[in-house]
This record gives structure tokens, C-alpha cells and sequence, in this order.
């Protein structure tokens, strides 16, 4: 990780890095088909497909760079469409009295635990606030293991005693958040 963050063009560090299926989609901009559709019957040939690819594009990355590098793919009878104008942003800067609130209560209900900022692949929606200009951060409640996170697969589920807590974790967050300063 170091390596990878020191040099990002460092194709070894990111191969690496990339093995880890929790880590993949937050070291570079990631574009998945999700959804096919064609045809109108069993026994026809298709008017026409549609391949709905699905972008987690990292911040700093402009839409319209990755839609050309997908034209690219694809070549020119095919044609790339977003469906909605792309997001543009740049990164929030990491602000120390977040990551102290979030560190503070995480300690409050898991003493010691190590903490260390990441970017999340799934926060796509702090896309658009960033790209408004609101600096935008987020944290996870859940205390769950990797091999037990099914995040937008068919058996999506959180154990319901995460539920529980991530209700304690929050009130306490924005408990702290919300409190004057010391």
C-alpha cells in the first residue's frame, strides 16, 4: 500500500493491491457491464442490444475521459451513451476534526481498534455533493468480515446486530459532530 501510494504508476504495487476484491474498486476507476438486454423473442435475430456498464470513477477522473476510453473498446459502430450527465470531482481534503470524531467514537465502542482513512469504492453518491463543492466524507457503523460482506450481490444482507449498533454508532457520531468544541 505504501509503495502504491507513494508511486500509483507502480504496476507491481497495484497488481498487488488489486488481488484483494475489498481494495480493487478504490485504487483506480473500475467499469463493469451489469445488465444486458436484446432481442424481442427466442427464435429472432436481435434488432438491436444494450450493455449497461456501471463506472466507479475515482475522483479526479473526468466522465467524459472514461466514456472515450470505452469508445475506444469498443470501436466506432458501437456507441457509448451516458444516461445522465458524469460527475466531476476532485477529492475532499482529509479533515482532522472528522477523522478525531470518528476516532473518538469508534474508541468509545471498540477501545484501541486501529483506524485508518480509505477511499470507499461504494460512496458513488458523495460524487455529486463534491462535485457541488461540499467536502464529503463517510464511515462505515458495520463491523462486519470481509468473506461476510455481500454488498449489491442476490443474498445482500447486515447481520441485525450491526443494525443495532450502527443506531448506537451514529447517535454518538452526530452526537460528537454536533457538539460545540472544547
Amino acid at each position: 500500500m505504501l509503495r502504491f501510494a507513494e508511486h500509483p504508476e507502480d504496476a507491481d504495487a497495484a497488481e498487488t493491491l488489486s488481488a484483494s476484491p475489498a481494495l480493487v474498486g478504490t485504487l483506480r476507476t473500475t467499469c463493469v457491464p451489469t445488465l444486458l438486454r436484446g432481442g424481442h423473442a427466442d427464435n429472432a435475430l436481435p434488432q438491436s442490444a444494450t450493455v449497461t456498464v456501471n463506472c466507479r470513477i475515482f475522483p479526479g477522473v473526468k466522465p467524459e475521459l472514461v466514456q472515450a476510453t470505452l469508445q475506444g473498446l469498443v470501436g466506432p459502430k458501437v456507441e457509448i451513451q451516458l444516461p445522465v450527465p458524469g460527475f466531476y470531482s476532485e477529492p475532499s481534503p482529509l479533515r482532522p476534526d472528522v477523522l478525531a470524531a470518528v476516532t473518538r467514537v469508534v474508541h468509545s465502542l471498540h477501545p484501541g481498534i486501529p483506524l485508518a482513512p480509505q477511499q470507499d469504492s461504494a460512496a458513488t453518491d458523495g460524487a455529486i455533493f463534491r462535485g457541488a463543492g461540499i467536502p464529503t466524507y463517510g464511515t462505515s457503523e458495520s463491523f462486519i468480515r470481509e468473506s461476510d460482506d455481500f454488498r449489491h450481490g442476490l443474498d445482500e444482507r447486515e447481520p441485525v446486530q450491526s443494525f443495532y449498533d450502527g443506531l448506537d454508532f451514529w447517535y454518538r457520531l452526530l452526537k460528537d459532530i454536533g457538539s460545540p468544541a472544547p
